[in-house]
């Protein structure tokens, strides 16, 4: 088995106390069966307090969504405890990702992650991504799903190469890229209402979602959006990449190929035309050194956006079409 992972992976570590965000608020946190098992053999008034807090495989919030061993400097009871070895499958997991194609395995940190974000943005020059070999069992394909495999990881590649060509501007590679002029920043939609309104049909998370939408309705209303710019041609090319990274292959499970590339490009250009409004910051201007607003902006929106499977879905699903109308929307 190949193991594949972008460069700033290994460099991850929970920043814990010092996040300003806690990934025990306003998620669903699974508790597996090895974890339930572990836990009813805790004694004491902590082991009481795991078994009172797990209910139908999962823990029971507290209002607004608080993870119950989560204490009030956002740290883990459980943790602090019994140790990391005792958190739970999803709580040692997250943010971080998986997927096999085949003999191919690949893993990432998610988007959700502030520090996740802060490396990503750092990095200096293109994605690249590290491969090694690896213990883990593979899945099956037969020859026919491995040359389909093959396939879209060269179309992949292709676009990881686009992206990364700095002798280009960055509108050139994402013409190279995802194929569509360069005519109209707001490609492949035709202006900022159509972004808003794909926005406004995805399921809220909850109330800074909420919030965030409403402030980029206001933006909207206010007069054009321009092409802001808030993030260096560096920061949009390893954003755009990452986002291929973890999307695109997964076309071989559902075949939203051009819904999986196109998703990539709506993030980006959201989080660019929205910096402001989805960090929750509308009112001050954003300054290139302003990292820790640009880092908020695409927490957000990928809490959003990429990690409810049904909004991910109504994205690409909304994109699978953009070829017959791609001249359309470029021309309006």
């Amino acid at each position: 088995m190949i193991l594949r992972k972008p460069d700033f992976y290994d460099r991850f570590k929970c920043i814990a106390g010092q996040c300003t965000d806690t990934c025990c608020v306003g998620w669903e946190i699974d508790v597996d069966e090895a974890s339930q098992e572990a836990y009813r053999k805790v004694s004491g008034t902590f082991g009481d307090k795991l078994r009172d807090n797990i209910e139908d495989g999962h823990f029971k919030l507290l209002p607004h969504d608080r993870c119950p061993f989560l204490d009030g400097n956002n740290l883990c009871e459980i943790f602090a405890n019994l140790g990391e070895g005792a958190l739970c499958n999803i709580c040692r997991e997250h943010p971080r990702f998986v997927e096999v194609f085949g003999d191919i395995m690949e893993k990432g940190i998610g988007l959700c992650c502030e520090e996740a974000v802060r490396l990503l943005l750092e990095g200096e020059g293109p994605l690249t991504f590290t491969g090694e070999v690896c213990d883990e069992p593979e899945d099956e394909l037969d020859d026919d799903d491995r040359e389909i495999r093959d396939q879209v990881l060269y179309e992949r590649e292709r676009i990881f190469a686009s992206l990364a060509d700095s002798s280009l501007a960055l509108q050139e590679r994402l013409h190279d890229a995802f194929g569509f002029s360069t005519d109209n920043f707001f490609a492949p939609l035709k202006d900022a209402n159509a972004y808003v309104e794909l926005l406004a049909n995805t399921e809220s998370f909850g109330p800074a979602w909420d919030e965030a939408l409403a402030r980029i309705k206001e933006r909207i209303a206010a007069g054009p959006v321009n092409d802001q710019g808030f993030f260096s041609d560096n920061e949009s090319a390893r954003i755009l990449a990452y986002l291929v990274y973890r999307h695109y292959a997964k076309c071989l499970f559902d075949g939203y190929e051009q819904g999986k590339r196109l998703f990539a490009v709506f993030f980006w250009n959201t989080v660019r035309f929205f910096t402001r409004e989805l960090a929750g910051d509308a009112t001050h201007p954003v300054q290139d050194s302003d990292f820790a607003t640009r880092i908020n902006a695409i927490k957000i929106l990928s809490r959003q956006l990429e990690y409810c499977e049904e909004n991910k879905k109504r994205i690409e699903g909304a994109f699978e079409s953009i070829p017959e109308n791609l001249n359309e929307n470029q021309d309006g």
